[in-house]
Formats: C-alpha cells, structure tokens, sequence
C-alpha cells in the first residue's frame, strides 16, 4: 500500500510508455512488500539535467536510465561504480549517502541472455547496428566471450567510428565500420567482409516503432543468429524476419529481466524474486 513513506524508484528515458520495467519491477516490491513504488518518465535530451537535478530534490532512491541518456547521464553523477567506469554507459543510478552513484547493469543482463539463448561468440564475426550506449556494453561482452570481430554500423557514420576506437583502444578488440545501409547500396568492399558474419546485434531505438534495420540479407550467407536488443510483446519486426529465415531470434526481454533484477538488488539491497518479475514481465 502507498503512504506518506513509500519511496520513489523511477525509469527516465525518450520514449518510456513501452517500457516494461514498472510492470516486474513493482511486482517484485509488491511481492516482497517493500516501502517503494517504481514510476515511469519520459524525459526529452534538453531535460536530462533537469530531471537530474529535481530526483535529487525529490529523494528518489534509485532510478534506471534507458535510451538515449545512457551516456549523456554520466557527468550528471556524482561517481561511476563497476563496468559504468569503463564503459562511460550507465542504466542504473542508486542514490547512497546524499550521492547519486551510477552503474552499469546492461552487462549482467546481455552477458545472461547470451547465455540462456546458448549463443556462440569465440572467434566468430558479429554485425554490430547502433553505437550508444548499450553498444558498448555489448562490446564489452563480445570481448570477454572472446568474439573474433566486429563490425558497426550507425546512421552517424563518426559515432560508429568513436566506438570502434574505443573498442580496440580499451577492449582490444577487432572492430571494423560499415556504412550505413538504409540509404545507399552496399560498397563493393562491404560485401566479402559481411560473409563471415555468423551473428547480427541491433541495439538502435529502430524497433520500438516497428521500423526494420537495413539488414543486407542476400550477404550473409554464414549468418545464424540474431539478437533484437530492443523488445515487443510479439517480436520485432527484425525478430520475426530472421525466424522467418529459419534463424535463431530472439529480443531484448530476457536481458531486460536480468539487467532489471540486478538493479532492483542494488535499489533496495535485497535479492530479486526473479521467477516474480518474470511472471509478470511474460503477462505483460
């Protein structure tokens, strides 16, 4: 029951209305009866750092931080804690002793999906759509599962660049950048570098509005899996095609979950009830 003491936890993202972390995340409270109510708002770029400022005068306990601040959000904090150091991306921010602390939870939950889903990554090529924040962390993982190379491509052809660097420079990895190919044909030297990709990841906002990634089927013939990691209660439209293709899909849910539970952990200091959040994430 909500009262004078309930504590506020909150999502801050553009959009957030698709957003399913307040339907398991207040589950899980709900479930452990817990003094919190976890809120949704949408929050436009030009208001990051106003919002910021009026969490802090609210007391709000902890907050997750999905598209597009996750990078934007890090000069806001007071401190980045864990992966958030290395990555310069955080999703999650728990206020601790008058300080907002930033961290990086969308590690934990992709390096999970990965795992459930059963996907291979040592020394394959994977095709990287996207380059915010949730980019690095996929590239973070990539690396430690000892990917072989990777090749991004985003709309901003410099962001794509900066994110290559970054990722040979402090991941050591083997990242390369193709064009964007919504809006133009493949380059000729595209062609016999997209036929060793045996596994597509899509971390843009494209999928939230139904639109499809420019997705160069015809050139992948090793191509095997692919991972949508935004989320739909009936697939993405990326999902659905590559399962129409006969290819293993699958969407952001379950990364979504994990990432969730370790941030409710670090909200409130008590473990999720995981098979709680995903009940309700599957019923809604």
């Amino acid at each position: 029951m909500i009262s004078a003491s309930t504590k506020l936890l909150a999502l801050i993202g553009h959009p957030v209305a698709h957003s399913l972390s307040p339907v398991f995340q207040n589950a899980a409270l709900q479930y452990l009866r817990l003094p919190f109510v976890y809120l949704a708002f949408d929050i436009p770029e030009d208001r990051l750092e106003e919002a910021v400022r009026a969490f802090r005068v609210l007391g709000v306990l902890g907050f997750n931080v999905t598209v597009p601040h996750k990078e934007a959000i890090c000069p806001l904090l007071d401190a980045l804690e864990g992966e958030a150091k290395l990555l310069h991306s955080v999703n999650t921010v728990v206020a601790r002793d008058g300080k907002f602390l930033g961290y990086n939870t969308d590690v934990y939950g992709f390096a999970k999906s990965l795992e459930e889903e059963n996907v291979e990554v040592q020394g394959k090529t994977f095709l990287l759509f996207g380059a915010g924040g949730t980019a690095r962390s996929v590239l973070f993982v990539l690396a430690r599962k000892g990917v072989g190379k990777v090749l991004i491509t985003n709309r901003t052809k410099s962001r794509a660049e900066a994110l290559a660097c970054w990722g040979k420079k402090t991941l050591g990895l083997s990242c390369e950048v193709l064009e964007w190919m919504g809006d133009r044909s493949l380059c000729e030297d595209a062609v016999p570098r997209l036929r060793s990709v045996s596994g597509i990841i899509h971390v843009t906002a494209l999928g939230l509005s139904g639109e499809m990634p420019p997705v160069p089927w015809e050139f992948l013939p090793s191509l095997e899996v692919v991972c949508d990691v935004v989320y739909h209660r009936e697939g993405t439209p990326l999902v659905q095609e590559a399962r129409k293709r006969g290819l293993k899909g699958f969407d952001g849910k379950r990364m979504l979950l994990h990432q969730g539970a370790r941030s409710f952990f670090l909200f409130t200091g008590v473990p999720a009830p995981l098979s709680v959040m995903e009940e309700a994430l599957s019923g809604g």
